[in-house]
């Protein structure tokens, strides 16, 4: 359920207060876990704090949007790449963080400098090659779901992501 956009935050109320059912329910998705007795007052407090994160994280879904090209979803809000057929393309963080910054520039060549930049941050070492292993990385798990033809290499200036958004 919280990987679906818009759905509410979850509270569980329960009377079995031990600390492997707290564990669990927080594990499996709740936002908050509160044993009976409680106070009336915490309660409310809580209720204000996960509801006050649900707006939080809605703004923060609003501010990046969901980028659609070739058939393809990349969600960078719920992490989620999904190919034309709607199945989920599993990538790593880091692939994903490369695929999202060669889709918000594409049609533009994106330098590897840039591109270590884009996923690593200011702190990435600059080692060009690094980033040739983790786009062809991204490359074969991109060709299994039928997306061989969106990244091309630009020979001496790095890459481009070449579907239209």
């Amino acid at each position: 359920m919280a990987e679906q956009p818009g759905t509410p935050p979850v509270m569980l109320l329960s009377a079995v207060a031990s600390d492997i059912d707290r564990i669990v329910g927080l594990e499996l998705g709740a936002d908050d876990y509160l044993a009976k007795p409680f106070n009336p007052r915490e309660l409310l407090a809580r209720l204000r704090v996960v509801l006050r994160r649900g707006h939080a994280a809605s703004a923060r879904a609003a501010a990046t949007p969901v980028l659609t090209f070739a058939g393809w979803v990349l969600d960078p809000t719920f992490y989620v790449v999904r190919d034309a057929a709607g199945r989920d393309v599993d990538l790593t963080s880091g692939e994903f963080k490369l695929l999202h910054a060669l889709a918000a520039h594409a049609g533009q060549v994106v330098s590897r400098e840039a591109l270590l930049r884009l996923v690593h941050g200011d702190e990435a070492e600059a080692f060009d090659r690094a980033i040739d292993v983790a786009v062809s990385r991204l490359r074969a798990k991109l060709v299994r779901h039928g997306g061989g033809a969106l990244i091309r290499t630009v020979r001496g200036e790095g890459y481009l992501f070449a579907a239209r958004i």
